[in-house]
């Protein structure tokens, strides 16, 4: 029976979550505030109607003009973030967590969520098979 329910739990851990994901949304080409990371309440969305839905950054600098795009999208490549060589570049960073699309790097908190879940799960697993 115990073996049962650490692999109910372990089978559970996998399951996808079927709430929306909220990212922040914005252009900074149309508002200012979109520019820097703090002061992005005004800009919460949900990304409904998107299948695997993924918050981005995109910073971009052309003719030394940087501008910054938030935005929901659906599925990532290989890589959460990336950069474009030239003088016109970019760079663009994908995840998927509520309101994750605010530093450039976000494969910190990506690693850090990961690492809170296997807790949870280890945790829970433990209590269980006391």
């Amino acid at each position: 029976m115990q073996y049962l329910m650490l692999i109910f739990v372990v089978l559970l851990a996998f399951i996808p979550s079927i709430t929306t994901l909220n990212c922040y949304v914005c252009n900074s080409n149309k508002d200012f505030g979109c520019l820097t990371d703090s002061n992005l309440a005004q800009f919460e969305s949900q990304c409904s109607n998107i299948e695997d839905p993924y918050c981005r950054k995109i910073v971009q600098t052309v003719d030394s003009m940087t501008s910054v795009v938030r935005a929901c999208g659906s599925k990532t490549g290989a890589k959460s973030c990336y950069k474009t060589a030239g003088n016109n570049h970019a760079s663009v960073c994908s995840c998927n967590t509520d309101l994750c699309n605010t530093a450039a790097n976000l494969n910190g908190q990506q690693r850090f969520m990961m690492i809170i879940q296997s807790i949870a799960v280890l945790t829970i697993t433990m209590i269980l098979l006391r």
